[in-house]
């Protein structure tokens, strides 16, 4: 099998997942991963991730989805998948084995445990930070795992977001999530505080990203409920989510930023928060 075929929709490769059912694998085979926030943010990491690396850690693979993504766009590289579901990490390891993938290791772990010092290059923790309660614990690892000049590539969900059209509330309250969500100057401090030297950051999910990702949430709750219409929605849902994805917001329902672990003192680039503050102010009053 062809991998970057496979790859051109990403979640496509489930059709061989036994563990679904026969019509999901077939809706996997046609429209890949049905799950609109994550192919939003497959589009943003896409834009973010450097042109080359060689040691890959990916730190929360779930399905693996971006796992299998980041390893067929650095087909020499290799790639440590992280993840504490045994149960899920052996169907990873078969799915890139039916792709042809082999420069995948899928390794059943917990990241608050994780290192593997000096090793890599490449960083990414996509989503992930929400579910940690030892967050810091976690981004220590990741900087003592890391070689020196490695980049460091994290998203989460902003503290707020856009609901349900304009307004800017709290982010969602989605299972599994020990937080809504960071404001950027948190997530910053966070990171900074380890080691890393922040080089850029900003927002992502802009208004139409936003509206779609709030239609799916009001439709499914995060909890999966009322597959069988969404289902059938998702194909223009993802489709009107596409053509939201050029250009950064000045703030959204994301947050992101690229650090490195630098041999020297390197400038960091300010982070206007005034509009932030701003938005905070007026939601807590």
């Amino acid at each position: 099998m062809d991998s970057c075929r496979v790859m051109n929709i990403p979640g496509r490769e489930l059709f061989w997942d036994k563990s679904l059912s026969f019509p999901q694998r077939w809706y996997c085979r046609i429209f890949g991963i049905p799950i609109v926030g994550l192919r939003i943010r497959l589009r943003i990491l896409n834009k973010l991730l450097p042109k080359n690396a060689t040691h890959i850690l990916d730190a929360g693979c779930g399905r693996g989805i971006m796992t299998r993504v980041i390893a067929a766009r650095y087909p020499d590289a290799t790639v440590d998948a992280i993840d504490e579901n045994s149960e899920s990490q052996a169907i990873n390891r078969e799915l890139s084995r039916l792709m042809g993938l082999r420069n995948c290791e899928y390794i059943t772990a917990d990241l608050v445990n994780f290192k593997r010092e000096n090793h890599y290059d490449l960083i990414v923790s996509i989503d992930n930070l929400e579910h940690i309660h030892e967050d810091r614990a976690v981004l220590r690892n990741f900087y003592e795992s890391m070689v020196t000049n490695g980049l460091f590539l994290v998203h989460v969900p902003h503290y707020y977001r856009r609901w349900p059209v304009f307004a800017w509330k709290r982010n969602f309250d989605v299972p599994g999530h020990v937080r809504p969500g960071y404001h950027l100057p948190e997530l910053t401090e966070r990171v900074r505080g380890v080691g890393f030297q922040v080089l850029r950051s900003g927002f992502s999910y802009g208004w139409l990203e936003n509206l779609i990702n709030n239609i799916s949430y009001a439709i499914t709750g995060a909890r999966e409920r009322n597959r069988v219409l969404y289902a059938g929605l998702f194909p223009l849902l993802n489709l009107i989510a596409w053509f939201g994805q050029w250009g950064w917001p000045r703030l959204g329902a994301g947050a992101w930023l690229i650090a490195c672990k630098a041999s020297t003192t390197v400038a960091e680039t300010p982070v206007d928060m005034s509009e932030e503050d701003e938005e905070k102010e007026r939601v807590e009053s």
